[in-house]
């Protein structure tokens, strides 16, 4: 048995030997070297897509070579990392506030929303302030001898000739000022650590270069004082702990040592981050006394998170992210407040130098005002700030329970399978779309790729902060019907984001708008119209299906998955060119009075034979329950609007927010399901003349009023008579013959009211973000319409 183990053991050392050896034969070398040439990348590309590796994305980089020579060997390209905005954030700098901005560089959803978080809370608690108390950069060679006495006597050589060693040091850099040289013996071996300062940039390379001179002007001028030479000395010792977390340079410094602070009042820790102080500091202790126990060196919730993210962002060096993201966070509380401080010790960063020089690296600085000489320690005292918003806002997310739900919302960590295109077989088409397909067999199904479809205003802002397939994919059908002859259809497959998607991504543009505004949403968004719109749409189609409304697309089946978030709707595909009039919401001129007439027809049918009770999703809509949050986006629009008529008629509207409950219980007339989205974006007339109306996901309760005056102020041609209005209003009543006209008038003011406040108000506000062609002269022609209606009060 022992024979054969030692066979094994030779027959293993042989073979391993042998292959060895062919091993270092065959290893190719990747060509052009180090050089950072156009030539050469393409060779190494070469080399790759010939090896079967795929190159191409990495290729295709924007990055002028000139810039980069002095960064990377070996070029072949690059990856991207989006980088997103933060702030603003309130800095308090001697006497001088300042809201102030960085780009984070992630890929870690959530991120930026909880950096956006903190700042924001800072800022509403007046701001943070910051201190700088050092900055030092170290190298630490390390020589040996052959004795503990010449180990001794190079010790006091040292000592004894700091002065020489520093002018020697200093010549090989403008900015690298040596301050001092501590020493560390260890039997026949000495550790020496240079200490510098380095100006603007983070010092790693010319603090090397300086020391290594210095070395070997030490190296030569102790020989000649002694005649001993060491027996080997090597630039870095690790007595330096470069890119290392290391207690001494916790203590004796290592790169930029700040501290930022502030205190947050517990009506901001309430409202915005949904806590309390109490709780706060309850959590606070105990998860410091586990975390010491753990050996955490310093304690922070989750600093390198936002060092990293501006690291990225600024072209730091990445490597030093981990000695960076040392942290010592502090929580006392402070009579009405709270008091957070976070000392950061071992900043590693310059504002000058390595990859700040790169333009995108060099703009993000710019955005903090941080790009140069003279500006590291604000760069500092800002990383630090943005850092300890973070801290507040990740904290408080954990101690409320919010962590876990708000990395899921934002997509990360979600054990959801998305639906996709290529799961649209026959087998799909044939077991949802029963309504017209149910006696015909599917033969092929294939996505019209030709066709571009516009999506709708929510569906766009949902796509903000959803990864899934959501608005419009039209597919062509291709079957044989029960005489099993082939023909074909078009199918529109209309994919609805979830309520909470779009009130994400309402959030997002809100936030980017004005932070307060962003507040009262998130107060407001189970009253808004937004709640529940994927399930609305989906009813109202079923009910309209089974009820035959003929003023409706085709509705062909259905799809729901509530598991995948996946809430589809199969209808007929309406071609533009089989229509008269489709997505005119900017063409009030195609518009003639039959066919105004026609619609007022049509949604008035579906308003009298709709009956409240057969719906279950769709609920009477109360804007006096979300008063805080249109009373906010009223004085934005006021403050933005620039005719001083219009605003003043604004400004009486925001005050009459506050009676509208009233208003609505003095109206003597009945409520029903209204389209409450009721206008050209949502209406087209085929060239029969039949309206087809669409798009029910806005879908409440209220008077039929609503839909009637939403419409006529994108159809009202531009200088419209009161005459005319009058005329469509008059339609309109004749249509119901039981109730008074006086009556009737007042469902048509506070619909209008209601409409401009929480309708019209939106797409102007949004406008200042994203641009709605019709939105103005829709305002205009909604003003000139209550203005009408008050003459005949």
């Amino acid at each position: 048995m022992l024979c054969d183990l030692r066979c094994l053991k030779c027959d293993y050392n042989n073979s391993f030997e042998s292959n060895l050896k062919i091993i270092v034969m065959k290893t190719p070398i990747i060509p052009g070297r180090g050089l950072v040439t156009r030539t050469a990348t393409a060779m190494r590309l070469d080399f790759l897509e010939s090896n079967n590796v795929p190159t191409n994305l990495i290729a295709d980089a924007r990055l002028d070579l000139d810039d980069i020579k002095n960064n990377i060997e070996s070029y072949i390209g690059s990856t991207e990392i989006p980088l997103g905005i933060v702030g603003p954030l309130l800095f308090n700098d001697s006497d001088q506030h300042e809201l102030t901005y960085c780009a984070a560089g992630t890929l870690e959803g959530a991120l930026v929303a909880s950096m956006n978080r903190g700042a924001k809370v800072i800022s509403k608690s007046g701001g943070f302030s910051a201190e700088v108390l050092w900055q030092k950069m170290t190298r630490s060679p390390m020589f040996i001898f052959n004795i503990d006495a010449e180990a001794i006597r190079f010790e006091h050589f040292i000592k004894g000739n700091f002065n020489k060693i520093k002018k020697v040091a200093e010549c090989y850099s403008n900015h690298a000022k040596l301050e001092e040289i501590s020493i560390t013996r260890l039997d026949e071996v000495v550790h020496l650590k240079f200490v510098y300062r380095t100006g603007d940039a983070s010092g790693q390379n010319m603090t090397t270069t300086c020391t290594w001179h210095a070395m070997l002007f030490i190296v030569d001028q102790f020989k000649k004082a002694t005649t001993i030479v060491p027996v080997d000395f090597v630039i870095e010792g690790n007595g330096a702990s470069d890119k290392k977390v290391s207690q001494t340079n916790i203590d004796a410094g290592r790169g930029i040592n700040v501290v930022a602070e502030c205190s947050i009042p517990e009506q901001v820790i309430k409202e915005t981050l949904r806590t309390t102080t109490d709780k706060l500091l309850k959590c606070f202790n105990p998860s410091k006394t586990q975390a010491l126990k753990n050996g955490m060196v310093g304690y922070n919730i989750n600093v390198a998170n936002a060092i990293a993210a501006i690291f990225v962002a600024t072209g730091q060096d990445l490597a030093s992210i981990h000695e960076s993201s040392t942290g010592f966070l502090h929580l006392e509380k402070r009579k009405e407040s709270l008091y957070i401080r976070l000392t950061l010790p071992n900043l590693v960063i310059g504002s000058v130098g390595g990859g700040t020089a790169l333009p995108k690296q060099s703009q993000a600085l710019k955005i903090m005002k941080c790009e140069g000489s003279g500006k590291v320690n604000r760069f500092a005292k800002l990383i630090a700030g943005f850092a300890l918003g973070l801290e507040i806002s990740t904290y408080a997310a954990i101690v409320s329970g919010e962590f876990a739900k708000a990395h899921e919302k934002l997509g990360r960590n979600k054990p959801v399978k998305w639906f996709l295109k290529s799961e649209i077989t026959p087998d799909f088409i044939q077991s949802n779309l029963s309504n017209y397909f149910k006696d015909k067999k599917i033969v092929t199904v294939k996505p019209n790729n030709d066709v571009l479809l516009e999506n709708g205003i929510l569906t766009n802002i949902a796509s903000k902060v959803n990864k899934k397939i959501t608005g419009f994919i039209p597919f062509q059908v291709n079957y044989t019907n029960a005489n099993n002859i082939l023909d074909s259809k078009k199918v529109l497959v209309k994919s609805k984001p979830l309520d909470d998607d779009v009130i994400k991504g309402l959030h997002i543009i809100a936030a980017s708008i004005d932070p307060n505004l962003a507040d009262v949403l998130n107060g407001a968004k189970a009253n808004l119209e937004y709640h529940r719109c994927h399930l609305k749409e989906i009813e109202l189609y079923d009910y309209l299906y089974q009820n035959g409304f003929e003023n409706s697309p085709n509705y062909y089946g259905k799809y729901v998955n509530s598991k995948r978030e996946v809430y589809m709707i199969i209808q007929e595909y309406l071609e533009a060119d089989s229509m008269r009039i489709m997505n005119s919401e900017n063409n009030p001129e195609l518009w003639s009075q039959e066919d105004i007439l026609n619609v007022i027809k049509s949604i008035s049918r579906f308003h009298k034979k709709a009956k409240v009770s057969d719906f279950k999703h769709v609920r009477q809509f109360e804007p006096w329950k979300s008063k805080p949050f249109y009373k906010k986006i009223m004085a934005i629009l006021i403050r933005e609007c620039t005719d001083q008529k219009n605003a003043a008629v604004l400004n009486d509207l925001y005050h009459q927010i506050e009676g509208l409950q009233t208003e609505s219980e003095t109206i003597v007339l009945k409520q029903t399901v209204i389209h409450n989205d009721f206008n050209p974006r949502n209406i087209a007339i085929t060239k029969a003349g039949l309206p087809i109306i669409y798009d029910w996901e806005l879908a409440m309760v209220d008077f039929p009023h609503r839909d009637i005056v939403e419409f006529l102020s994108f159809v009202l041609p531009l200088h419209f008579t009161k005459e005319t209005f009058f005329f469509y209003l008059k339609a309109h009543y004749n249509i119901y013959s039981s109730e008074s006209w006086k009556d009737w008038l007042k469902g048509y003011s506070y619909s209008l009211k209601v409409y401009i406040i929480t309708r019209l108000s939106f797409y102007e506000v949004a406008g200042l973000l994203v641009t709605y062609d019709f939105s103005k002269r829709v305002l205009n022609t909604a003003l000139a319409m209550l203005n009408y209606l008050a003459e005949d009060e």
